[in-house]
Formats: structure tokens, sequence, C-alpha cells
């Protein structure tokens, strides 16, 4: 059994795109007709802007539907009307939406369209928005429209065990209503070899054969971006010859990590790169990959970076503590802890066996549990039980 799907999102940047991505590629081989709609372009795209070419490019349709990651603003009311009007044309089986503004509106706007006919609710959060002390008291305000949406919504998919748990204690769904589809990679278009850097970013040829630790994220209080500075400048005390890179940026702290990098004295030993399409390959160029998430859905980038051998330092936080194993494929310590984050990083680049071991297990590691075969068969196998249940009552 297949059918119609729509996938709503607003989020068109980083680990979502990449989700959503793969998942409408997959989906659409197997037979689902599968439209997308979403923003041309994301109004905060930080550079990454090819998510609409990309989807062209898979055949899949896109609708545009300009939407906006500020929650309150005008042209979000205008995305719940043409979203409505676009589920109640389209005739869609199932909708799923991805992210948090996409969940606000698309889950509502299907509830308006189908009167008589209601769509499948399908709800993926990618890491809750109130979770992030960004809102301040309005993340309690979303806390409650996740739990009144909840209420409509047939499966909640959460993209690890953590995030599952999160739904259901903070009383999102119902655990019957929640599955744990875990995201994939697509291993052939990973890096195969290590790199230095100076093959990626010739510019920085001048640092092959340092240390080398990076990151890949914006610049928002969820990463925590200023504990990663701080740990850096610790790194730093420790490896005199050490050097960091920062890939992507961006958002709402990034003037904020730029004096904090001025003022730790450490700007000539970092590099902020900005969005790279070739981010992967600086991913396999790096001697530790450092991630300080206060909380995470599942992160892509450090499912990618093992996935390049590279091991992994990070906060021990939910998302993020479903991809790494301490002790096997890299390290974890307590969240905003700089000098336990940064003394797992020292550890690291003071062993190079020990960092090799853990980069060579992790891969093997997510190459194994992190497959896009498994994401979209689980997916679509969500999509066929829901409407199977549909049938059967008519």
């Amino acid at each position: 059994m297949t059918g119609r799907v729509l996938q709503v999102l607003e989020a068109t940047i980083g680990g979502t795109k990449r989700h959503v991505l793969d998942l409408s590629a997959g989906l659409h081989a197997a037979g689902w007709d599968v439209d997308v709609a979403c923003p041309r372009v994301r109004d905060q795209s930080h550079g990454d802007v090819s998510f609409w070419d990309d989807l062209h490019a898979l055949g899949v349709p896109a609708h545009e539907v300009p939407m906006t990651r500020r929650p309150f603003s005008p042209s979000n009311a205008k995305a719940l009307v043409r979203l409505s009007r676009l589920i109640g044309t389209g005739r869609y089986d199932v909708v799923h939406a991805h992210s948090s503004i996409a969940g606000a509106l698309a889950r509502p706007a299907a509830l308006l369209a189908g009167i008589g006919r209601r769509p499948k609710l399908v709800y993926s959060p990618h890491g809750f928005a109130f979770l992030s002390d960004e809102w301040g008291n309005r993340g309690r305000l979303f806390l409650a429209s996740e739990r009144v949406l909840g209420r409509f919504t047939d499966r909640v998919i959460a993209v690890s065990p953590g995030e599952a748990e999160q739904a259901v204690a903070h009383g999102i769904a119902t655990r019957r209503r929640v599955a744990v589809v875990q995201n994939g990679v697509v291993s052939s278009e990973l890096p195969a070899t290590r790199h230095r850097i100076g093959e990626v970013v010739p510019e920085l040829a001048a640092w092959d054969g340092a240390p080398l630790v990076g990151t890949l994220a914006r610049m928002l209080p969820q990463k925590d971006p200023l504990t990663w500075i701080r740990v850096a400048a610790r790194v730093a005390e420790a490896v005199p010859d050490a050097r960091f890179v920062w890939i992507w940026g961006g958002g709402s702290l990034e003037s904020d990590v730029l004096a904090e990098t001025e003022r730790l004295g450490l700007r000539d030993r970092i590099e902020f790169l900005g969005h790279r399409p070739d981010a992967r390959r600086i991913l396999a160029a790096l001697d530790v990959f450092l991630l300080t998430s206060r909380f995470e859905g599942l992160p892509y980038s450090v499912i990618e970076a093992l996935a390049a051998g590279t091991p992994v330092v990070a906060s021990d936080v939910d998302g993020t503590h479903d991809v790494v194993r301490h002790g096997e494929t890299g390290l974890l310590a307590p969240g905003e802890h700089v000098e336990a984050l940064a003394n797992n990083v020292v550890r690291l680049l003071s062993e190079p066996h020990t960092a090799t071991c853990l980069g060579a297990a992790g891969r093997t590691d997510v190459l194994e549990r992190f497959s896009t075969e498994r994401m979209v068969e689980r997916t679509a196998s969500l999509y066929r039980e829901l409407l199977h249940r549909s049938v059967q009552r008519r």
C-alpha cells in the first residue's frame, strides 16, 4: 500500500533539510506520491540555500509556502491559509510536518482542510523548541501548543529514543502514539578516506599536521557555542599547536561568539568557514569533532563525523548520547562542563592511537545503525499502518 504524502517544513537547512531530502527521495523511489511544501529559501538560511533545487533534481514536486522561524509573524498566518488550501486540493493521505514551525502550521491547516476526509497527521520534531532557553517565557507557550496539537496527531516520529522520552514525559503524546525512526546517512555520499585540511580548504594548508578540532553547527543557544569557544581556549592552553575550525555558523549568538573569540585570544587559531557544501570532507580532516549542544534530536553532524572516521567529544545530552557510545566511539561529558569537555579533547589529541581506534569503531558503528534505507522503510511502514487502520474503519 502506498499513497499521497505531503512533507511540510520551514527549516530547509541543516539536518532537517538532509532528513526530508533523503526521506522524500526514498519514498518517491518506493512508489509513494510525494510532494513537499516549504519556503523557496529560508529567511535565516546562513548560506544553505540549495533545498528547493535539490528537490527538483530528485524529481520531487515542491509547493512554495513562505514560512518563517519567527513564530508569531504575519507570514506564518498566511502560510497556514496556503497550507490548508494545498492540503484540501491535494487530497493527501498523509501530511508529515517536520520541526516546530511546520508542526504548528501544518497540523491545524490539515484539520481545517480535512473536514469529512482528514489526512493522517505525522509530526517529526527534530528537537523540541521549548527545550531551548532562546525563547524565554515563550517556551511554555510552545510546550502548551505541542500538547494541544499532540491530541490531533496520529503519530509523533522521534528521531532518537531520547526525543521519544521527551515527548512522553512532557505530555505531548502517549507512548502508543510515539515511534522512533533514527536519521540515516547515504554511505556512498560519505568520504571513504581521511583528508588533510589543506586538501579541502587550500587557504588552511599551513595548518596541515597541526592538531585540528572542529564543529558543524549554527550559533544558537541550543548548540551552546560560547561553551565551545571556552573549551577551545582550554585546549589551546594545553596543546599550543592546536587549531580550530567552525563550519557553518550564523545565528543569534554569532556576535557573542566572535567577541568571546577575541577576548580569549583565539582569533589567529580559529577559522570560521561559513556554510560549506564540502563539509563532509572537512569532517574527515579533523582530529576531533566537538559538539557542546544543550539538547538534540539526533545530530546529523555527529553521525557524519563518526562516519568520516573522526572521533567525537560531546555533551552528554538526549540525541547525542543516542549516537555516541562513550569510550567506544567517542567521549561524553556533562553539558556546559568546560573543563571535562576540554580534558576529553586534550586526551584524544595526546593519544592518537586511542583517537584512531575510536574513529574507526565509530565509522563501523554508525554505518551499521544509521542507514537511509532503514529510515525510509520504517517511515513508510508507519504510514502504511495508519492508512490500513483507516481502511479497516470504513
